[in-house]
């Protein structure tokens, strides 16, 4: 099975809910949404649903980061910088959120029997927006981004670039009358308008002050506007690529 027949059969097998979220108010509620629509679809109490978000400026953090030593002192450092910190469920490094920085999240249900690897979950996640990125003239690729913050096999990079970081998590349905499994959440972080180097910037420094050495190359990364001619007004390029991911998922759905 290809890539593309894979990804098919992933969405044409689910009944999908989209939400197109504007800018949330708080980077704190945005976060605990996920959560809790991962528990709903869980349970069979929504459909799978894909969900499109911003958050405020803000810094998130893993629950592990939160343990590091000068935690605090981080935290109140940045926050007096604008760039407050937020702790989520999920693993991986600091990253920054905001405008301008788009969140594609897919959450759906299995049972036992519809288990997909975690490979296969990525993929899924990311040829939609690897579709839309094409749309607009830009080609990605998979794979690992040396010096980048949150770095993994399934980021996608432009021209050797990181753009996009990815992740999952997982949560058993519990009693449920329809058969389910467990609840998947898989995220992409899509670096759209934001300055890539001045975010990684914002990330090493975080490290620094919490007291620990992870240290990342502003050059890693990239951002979608930075491989397109032409200039857009401040988040119409975001809404733009919002619309692309929508025609690419009901494409695949189609």
């Amino acid at each position: 099975m290809t890539e593309q027949e894979l990804v098919k059969r992933f969405y044409q097998t689910q009944h999908w809910s989209a939400l197109n979220e504007p800018l949330a108010q708080s980077t704190k509620q945005a976060l605990e949404q996920d959560t809790l629509l991962l528990k709903q679809v869980a349970k069979g109490e929504l459909p799978a649903t894909l969900r499109l978000w911003e958050c405020p400026q803000s810094l998130i953090v893993s629950r592990k980061e939160a343990k590091l030593p000068h935690f605090e002192l981080a935290c109140n450092t940045l926050a007096q910088l604008d760039w407050p910190v937020a702790v989520r469920d999920s693993g991986g490094t600091a990253v920054p959120h905001g405008p301008g920085i788009l969140n594609f999240s897919l959450i759906f249900a299995q049972t036992k029997e519809q288990t997909l690897d975690v490979d296969a979950i990525y993929i899924a996640l990311c040829e939609p927006i690897r579709s839309a990125l094409s749309s607009l003239g830009i080609q990605s690729e998979y794979g690992e981004t040396p010096g980048a913050y949150c770095d993994g096999r399934f980021n996608l990079n432009i021209e050797s670039l990181k753009v996009t970081g990815t992740a999952q998590r997982i949560t058993l349905s519990g009693s449920n009358p329809h058969g389910l499994h467990r609840g998947v959440l898989a995220q992409a972080m899509i670096m759209v308008e934001a300055d890539p180097h001045y975010t990684t910037g914002i990330v090493n420094q975080f490290y620094k002050l919490a007291g620990a050495d992870n240290l990342y190359d502003p050059a890693a990364s990239t951002s979608v506007d930075k491989h397109l001619a032409g200039s857009y007004a401040a988040g119409k390029l975001t809404e733009v690529l919002r619309q692309e991911l929508l025609l690419s998922v009901d494409n695949f759905c189609s």
